[in-house]
């Protein structure tokens, strides 16, 4: 079910004051997907008149990155909602440059509705919540690293449909605030698939694998960049079959499902970032999912899946 976006839009259209001169066509706005909640996946539509170009904009003061549509006129960014956002109104603005020397901009508002998580509490290895020195060490390069790699935005030709990356039902556990052995960690940032060791997993997009290897909280672990901001995460995986700088389409192996790193049992984790904003795969899968695109028999003929 999706909620309508509360839009106010302002359009401002700066030019020169020429004798006679005539403002070109508004441009539109439009912002779809939601609800709009902590975690959710959006995306801005916009469609400009004839002669702009080199779109840009923020939202929840982060920048946005725009790709070409289909029409010539019409670009597409993608809007994460962070687990941790606070409801209420989040202002954004879209302008372009012109080749009339003509500044187009509009902005709006996108209202953030509240979302309520569960609390679960888990025994996990004590290693994995009063570490070593050398693995404190291990863990700030690993979460620096991560960092450079979610901030790195890529303009891909197409950002097509996502599958989930196994068949099953997903636990609804995005945003689950986490204690571990009985001291409180950050917000669980993805969804679970529980499932046999060794059970296949497979791309969610197509992509390019950025990381492929492990690491010391989500074990054996795959990212993949689908461009625009947005990324993959696979973790806890048994065995790893792609390598960094590889290309993968949607249903591809990726590896296999396993119990690797901070665990109490086997299963995948999937967790997706779109830029700083960590949010839920499975709002993902609302607004790209293989069935809103007519994709979705082709996902479901992969085998293993």
């Amino acid at each position: 079910m999706r909620a309508a976006v509360v839009l106010s839009l302002a359009l401002a259209l700066l030019f020169p004051r020429l004798p006679f001169a005539q403002a070109p066509p508004p441009f539109s706005v439009a912002v779809r997907g939601g609800p709009p909640q902590p975690g959710s996946v959006l995306e801005i539509v916009v469609r400009a008149p004839e002669g702009a170009y080199g779109p840009q904009g923020t939202a929840f003061e982060r920048p946005l990155t725009f790709a070409p549509g289909d029409d010539p006129h019409v670009w597409r960014a993608f809007v994460g909602i962070d687990v941790l956002q606070a409801p209420g109104p989040a202002p954004f603005r879209v302008h372009f440059a012109s080749t009339a020397g003509r500044e187009l901009a509009s902005t709006g508002t996108i209202t953030v509705a509240p979302r309520v998580f569960a609390t679960r509490r888990l025994r996990v290895a004590s290693q994995f919540v009063e570490p070593s020195a050398a693995e404190v060490a291990r863990i700030t390069a690993e979460a620096t690293r991560l960092d450079d790699i979610f901030t790195t935005v890529t303009i891909p030709g197409h950002v097509g449909p996502f599958a989930a990356p196994i068949g099953g039902v997903p636990g609804s556990n995005f945003g689950t605030r986490s204690i571990f052995n009985g001291e409180p960690r950050a917000p669980h940032a993805g969804v679970d698939f529980r499932g046999a060791v060794g059970t296949r997993i497979a791309a969610p997009g197509a992509g390019r694998v950025v990381l492929a290897e492990p690491l010391f909280f989500t074990g054996n672990t795959v990212i993949i960049d689908h461009g625009l901001g947005l990324y993959s995460l696979l973790a806890h995986l048994s065995r790893i079959d792609v390598a960094a700088g590889q290309t993968v389409e949607r249903g591809a192996t990726v590896g296999l499902l396993g119990a690797t790193g901070r665990v109490t049992g086997p299963h995948l984790h999937w967790a997706v970032r779109l830029g700083s904003a960590r949010v839920d795969p499975l709002r993902l899968l609302n607004l790209l999912g293989a069935a809103q695109s007519g994709a979705a028999r082709e996902a479901s003929a992969v085998p293993g899946v």
